[in-house]
């Protein structure tokens, strides 16, 4: 009779954890590349945090813990700056002092506005990058310690995914916390080199070359995982899909860091650009990362619609930029009144998003409130700063 009981017991245990689990939505955050636009996505997460906390009676708080209300964060670049933060439970007050009062070091060299100062920044630029890598290494080692993929898994629980891409081969490469059996490549890099690896932009910074954990002589080289997925609202859906226990709905928030339109109407002679009509290449770059981020979302939504299971899918609205704003808003501007208007418009792009989530009649966003129910004040533990161990060969 007692092990009756107890086969009764566990079988009850086993049917209420599954059932919970399955019942409660499997939730990811995806968050765009964009380089110093990456403020605008950090005021905006945060002001969203603040109000609906509020609106829930939440305890009045400088901060939340907006990692903590998701299963899995994927972040591209300047967003694979806020992905590890948010997952490893930095503050987004923290996370925007960081854009405010670093980015002028950070972005030292911004390609300039007229032609006669384009010429003399691509002259001084042709054989290196704009910017030397270290007061972005220094800013980031200040939030992030010295903590690792799988020190920061262990401790939070929350999967994260960072694309990069590896430019010896070529081919995309996307570091993942071993939040499956078969992911442990990426155990013991460290998140700051992570972080870096995915903001490499070319032209803007040099390649990331990072020593292979536990044995210094194999180094790989990687620049900025935009160039394929700046928007990696995709690989975010991918990866949910393989993860999420069948049956189990899924929940896909995406955040973009506001690219203005930047189009022209074309004469006769438009057609012949050359290093000047393309900024000194950075043109080219900015047009595809944003052309990207356009047509990923599609793409998400496409999937979404046609999945083995229920998932919803929602990208978060951006505020409208006035046309004569736009040219203050590349991704390597770092100038007081860049970062004055993408705080401005971080905030107008709240106000739309709440207006869309919580009206009373017929809200066109429902699914955004739903990300943020229920959001804990933030509480920042002191960060590991061990050195790495070597790492488990594993994932490809």
């Amino acid at each position: 009779m007692i092990l009756q009981l107890k086969v009764i017991a566990v079988k009850t245990t086993f049917f209420l954890t599954t059932t919970m689990t399955e019942s409660k939505p499997y939730r990811v955050l995806s968050l765009d590349g964009g380089g110093v636009r990456g403020l605008y996505s950090a005021v905006l997460l945060a002001e969203l945090s603040r109000r609906f906390a509020a609106q829930d009676g939440a305890p009045e708080s400088p901060d939340f813990d907006l990692g903590a209300q998701f299963d899995m964060i994927v972040g591209t670049s300047t967003g694979a700056i806020l992905a590890v933060a948010l997952a490893s439970g930095v503050s987004l007050t923290k996370v925007a002092k960081l854009f405010r009062e670093k980015a002028a070091g950070i972005f030292q060299h911004p390609v300039p506005e007229g032609k006669l100062g384009l010429m003399g920044w691509i002259s001084r630029h042709l054989c290196k990058p704009a910017n030397t890598p270290e007061a972005l290494q220094a800013a980031l080692k200040e939030v992030l310690g010295d903590e690792t993929v799988k020190q920061m898994y262990d401790r939070r629980g929350i999967a994260v995914c960072i694309p990069t891409l590896n430019v010896e081969t070529n081919k995309a490469w996307v570091f993942k916390t071993p939040h499956a059996e078969r992911l442990h490549r990426d155990d013991n890099y460290k998140l700051v080199d992570v972080c870096m690896a995915s903001a490499a932009a070319p032209i803007v910074f040099p390649l990331k070359p990072i020593s292979k954990p536990g044995d210094e002589n194999q180094t790989n080289w990687f620049t900025d995982g935009g160039l394929w997925a700046n928007n990696p609202a995709l690989v975010a859906l991918t990866e949910a899909l393989t993860m999420a226990e069948p049956g189990r709905s899924i929940q896909l928030m995406s955040v973009s860091t506001c690219p203005p339109f930047k189009g022209k109407t074309l004469n006769g002679n438009g057609g012949g650009r050359g290093l000047l009509g393309w900024r000194g290449g950075l043109g080219i770059v900015e047009v595809a990362l944003d052309a990207q981020s356009f047509a990923y979302h599609y793409v998400t939504q496409a999937v979404a619609d046609t999945a083995n299971r229920p998932v919803e899918y929602v990208r978060l609205l951006d505020a409208d930029v006035p046309v004569e704003q736009a040219k203050h808003l590349g991704l390597d501007n770092p100038s007081k009144a860049t970062l004055e208007l993408l705080t401005r418009l971080a905030h107008d792009a709240a106000d739309k998003n709440i207006s869309a989530a919580t009206a009373q009649k017929n809200p066109t966003h429902p699914l955004i409130r739903e990300f943020f129910r229920g959001i804990q004040p933030t509480s920042e533990p002191s960060q590991p700063n061990s050195e790495s161990n070597a790492t488990e060969s594993g994932e490809q």
